[in-house]
């Protein structure tokens, strides 16, 4: 790829648009509020309209249409080809850093400058990002970093959720950044390549920043720049697609780069991780989050990347109003241990709850734990288990006799599922070995 480099000083800025015009004004704005930068001067936002069905490109140009580049899709790229159309709009005319933002961010003044700066002043770095905060809960970090763990493999929002303090180091090396917000200096891409097209929804941004990591770039997330998703944890989304794609191109990625030595446990570490889900879908009367759980493994398995085909999107099932209206009828709980963005949660769907300071048979007892599928002793007698609630990590919730019957059978069930898909599994990544995986090995060599 030939990049040409000119004035050190400038900064692309790419914002992807898909049915969000206003969010992206919002965005731009932001943008355009940046300290140092001058549009048209030091600064270039380059807007992608990702084939919107709203009046996007019209809310968005009639906005800014004089100060910024607007280029618009006829077809689906999905995030990242949007996201690399205007890449490749920044790079033919020279940008040293583009930095990539989400629709729905929005930056603090310094965000830009700040993380500019440290790439100009660190040559080893390639890929920065910032810290994320709930823009409704701003005192809340929604993620600052992404690392990928190939000893359980899954990839991680660092400081997820968690409420910002001085004990959090303001410098975080990492492997991969969110997309959305990142910059990346310019001969970065021209070692690792664009963001992988592939992918289509979802990993992509992980697997670049793995990419970018493995061919001698650091990775890195700025404490000092600061920016706001407006994306609430509780949001649900229309449609299976979230969970289709980040269950298919999640397993492609592991399967694609983990150790030949480690495969054999990956295999069943991904497997049953899939297999939880489908599971818990089926205890929530989610049929067709069930069967995307299944599809996104199947096409995992056949190879399947890009877009996905239509009959593999379906309508989103899993309303999450269990877990809502629980809250919402009920007067007062206690909570075994603290969970201060738990509470906030729960606060926000019922703001008039009462938090008792100990246990009494007038409060639900709240019991937190790494997965509801994992429990094997529950702490309290069964006639007293209406009172008493479970609610893991991902806030699935265990509140009901029926929920205790269908945990005691998901081993066996599990173990049936293994034997049954591992094979199929470790065929994919023996084909992945002996084509593309190799192609990508010598790329960073």
């Amino acid at each position: 790829m030939d990049i040409i480099m000119e004035n050190q000083e400038r900064l692309a800025v790419v914002i992807c648009n898909h049915n969000k015009g206003d969010r992206t004004t919002d965005c731009i704005r932001s943008v355009l509020s940046s300290h140092h930068f001058v549009i048209g001067d030091t600064l270039k936002i380059f807007v992608v309209d990702n084939a919107s069905d709203d009046d996007s490109a019209s809310v968005i140009t009639k906005a800014y249409g004089d100060r910024i580049s607007f280029t618009r899709s006829d077809s689906d790229l999905g995030s990242c080809g949007g996201l690399n159309l205007g890449i490749e709009q920044a790079l033919s005319e020279g940008f040293p850093y583009i930095c990539c933002m989400g629709e729905e961010v929005t930056a603090d003044p310094d965000a830009l400058k700040t993380m500019f700066d440290f790439m100009a002043a660190t040559p080893s770095a390639g890929l920065v990002g910032g810290k994320i905060f709930h823009s409704h809960m701003p005192h809340y970090i929604q993620h600052f970093g992404m690392s990928v763990d190939f000893r359980h493999f899954k990839a991680s929002m660092l400081y997820a959720d968690t409420p910002d303090s001085e004990n959090i180091p303001n410098l975080v090396y990492c492997d991969a950044i969110s997309g959305s917000c990142m910059m990346v200096r310019a001969k970065a891409i021209e070692k690792a390549g664009l963001m992988p097209t592939e992918n289509f929804l979802y990993w992509d941004d992980t697997e670049w920043g793995y990419r970018i990591k493995q061919s001698g770039f650091e990775v890195v997330a700025l404490g000092d720049a600061r920016f706001y998703h407006s994306a609430n944890p509780m949001h649900r989304c229309d449609n299976t697609k979230v969970n289709y794609y980040m269950t298919r191109n999640g397993m492609h990625f592991f399967m694609k780069y983990t150790k030949p030595e480690d495969c054999m446990r990956m295999s069943i570490v991904l497997l049953r991780s899939i297999f939880e889900d489908f599971y818990l879908h089926k205890m929530g009367n989610a049929h067709n989050m069930a069967q995307s759980d299944i599809a996104a493994l199947l096409d995992a398995i056949s190879g399947v990347r890009g877009k996905a085909a239509d009959n593999r999107i379906l309508d989103n099932d899993e309303t999450g109003l269990g877990f809502v209206s629980f809250f919402e009828e009920q007067e007062a709980v206690y909570m075994e241990d603290d969970d201060p963005f738990l509470e906030q949660v729960i606060r926000q769907i019922n703001p008039d709850i009462v938090f008792m300071q100990l246990p009494c048979t007038e409060a639900v007892t709240i019991i937190r734990c790494d997965s509801i599928l994992g429990i094997k002793d529950f702490n309290f007698p069964l006639d007293y288990s209406e009172n008493v609630i479970y609610i893991d990590k991902n806030y699935k919730m265990l509140s009901s006799r029926e929920d205790m019957h269908l945990i005691k059978n998901y081993e066996p069930s599990l173990q049936l599922f293994l034997y049954a898909m591992q094979p199929a599994v470790l065929r994919r990544v023996e084909e992945l070995r002996n084509g593309e995986f190799q192609k990508e090995q010598k790329d960073f060599c």
